[in-house]
């Protein structure tokens, strides 16, 4: 029964084709990595297997004739290489190599490969030649690999599976087997033969065994591998479940703290700081992290940058030029893989423009009944560089009209858990607090007593500028004021005949 096809030697007149290959992997070389360009995001790096990782069995026999030892094999190959994201069929992957009839080869096997994205080489006359001892020091790395040899030549319990082909000799008993694991101490390594059935899993054969099956030819054994096992960037390595966050200059700082292994260091990575327009400024600021300011002339960097100092990983994002009001975004992902290390969400960024409110939220109780009253006072300047006050001239194509600016102070109730945002259904409507027609440069305090809400719970009061011309000053991009109230339910008092 044969099953695999021995590789024919090279040969002098084969000298003009391996040139030409030679010529045209230089140009794939020169194409793949072109000089160095300013990127956000770097391609990720080549697939290769994680330590531990397992190869999942594939069976040739699950069809007649049983001559696909080559393709399971390669199949298990492909599932190590990935650490299992790309797993195939041992018929889809002989149907992408073209060969469909009798046993196959290795440069079978490269052009299913080739097209599954992959550059796959093999011993001897593949590309990557290696002996018995280098193979050896590949599967004590992490590696996987397909070994072809004689069947015959396994000891008769291996080829138990089979034994009328076992018994045969010469071109009769080409096979091909999936190998990993080598255990230097007791010298064996981890078979997983296709000739196998069920859901068969594998098992030691000795390293004097496995050797004594394998082809070789000028010291170099018929065998191909996955790269070596690689620890995943950023494996064992731990990040504080929050950054902590300032605003300094025209920059943003996220820093996280770090807990990794000794010997660990930065493979870097790709990161991501996306502003996007707030879609409700004032429940962006209640639902915001903290983002206290620092008085710094530092200059801010071209784009997201990241660095790690120490147990410090800290990501710096220059802010937008537009005034408005921003929901920022932070992400750092391993340029491996992709996947997302750490991500911040939901930070509640304002750049205020000409039309600029500082306001000051003070409350006397951080709890109120619900329904009760909330006595509050805010401090509000213009630090803008136009005035609050005085009127608006809007043509209205039928004449002009006058439009009194009207700007005050207003309050507005912003759940901060889902049970009492369930409770009250549409958000809560603004309440005026007071009336604030400021010049630039001048400062004023306003008080007033507010309803607390209906729905116990937690809740943040929010305080903005609005006038009836331009609307919310926080979605000019001025910081709202944002006190965190807890709303408790009502105590109930026994009355008094």
């Amino acid at each position: 029964m044969p099953i695999a096809a021995r590789s024919r030697p090279a040969t002098p007149g084969r000298l003009p084709r391996v040139v030409a290959a030679a010529l045209l992997a230089v140009a794939f070389l020169l194409t793949a990595f072109p000089a160095a360009a300013p990127a956000r995001v770097s391609a990720l790096e080549p697939p290769r297997p994680l330590p531990g990782y397992k190869a999942r069995f594939v069976t040739q026999t699950d069809q007649r004739p049983f001559v696909d030892c080559l393709w399971a094999s390669g199949a298990m190959l492909l599932d190590k290489w990935t650490n299992g994201d790309r797993r195939v069929t041992h018929q889809r992957l002989r149907a992408l190599s073209g060969d469909k009839h009798g046993g196959s080869q290795f440069r079978n096997m490269k052009v299913a490969f080739r097209k599954l994205g992959f550059r796959f080489k093999y011993s001897p006359d593949g590309g990557d030649a290696m002996t018995w001892s280098q193979l050896l020091t590949r599967l004590s790395k992490g590696a996987g690999a397909i070994v072809l040899g004689d069947y015959h030549k396994l000891p008769r319990y291996f080829g138990r599976w089979d034994h009328a082909f076992w018994k045969k000799k010469g071109k009769k008993d080409n096979h091909a087997l999936y190998i990993e694991r080598y255990d230097r101490k007791r010298g064996r390594v981890w078979l997983m033969d296709p000739l196998a059935r069920g859901d068969w899993r594998g098992e030691w054969i000795s390293v004097y065994a496995i050797s004594r099956f394998v082809w070789r030819r000028g010291g170099a054994v018929a065998a191909a591998t996955t790269p070596t096992a690689k620890a995943a960037p950023f494996a064992r390595v731990k990040a504080s479940s929050k950054p902590k966050l300032v605003r300094s200059g025209d920059m943003v700082e996220a820093a996280w703290s770090l807990k990794a292994p000794k010997k660990w260091h930065f493979p870097g990575a790709d990161v991501s700081a996306k502003f996007v327009a707030a879609g409700d400024p004032l429940a962006a600021a209640a639902l915001s992290p903290d983002v206290p300011v620092r008085n710094d002339e530092a200059a801010a960097p071209k784009r997201a940058k990241l660095t790690v100092k120490g147990k410090t990983m800290q990501l710096t994002a220059p802010l937008p030029a537009d005034p408005g009001a921003y929901s920022l975004h932070l992400g750092i992902r391993d340029r491996r893989f992709g996947n997302a290390f750490v991500t911040a969400h939901d930070i509640a960024v304002f750049i205020p423009g000409e039309r600029r409110a500082t306001l000051r939220l003070n409350v006397r109780e951080t709890g109120v009944e619900a329904d009760g009253a909330l006595r509050v006072s805010v401090n509000v300047a213009n630090t803008g560089t136009v005035t609050w006050a005085g009127e608006w001239v809007l043509d209205t194509g039928a004449g002009q009209i006058a439009v009194e600016r009207g700007a005050r102070v207003v309050g507005r109730w912003v759940s901060l858990d889902e049970a009492a945002s369930d409770a009250v259904g549409s958000p809560l409507e603004p309440v005026v607090i007071g009336t604030v027609p400021l010049a630039p440069g001048e400062i004023v305090t306003v008080r007033d007593t507010i309803a607390a809400p209906a729905a116990v719970g937690r809740w943040a009061l929010v305080v903005d500028v609005v006038d009836d011309v331009d609307g919310s000053y926080a979605a000019l991009g001025s910081a709202p004021a944002v006190a965190p109230i807890e709303v408790v339910a009502p105590r109930h008092h026994d009355s008094k005949e």
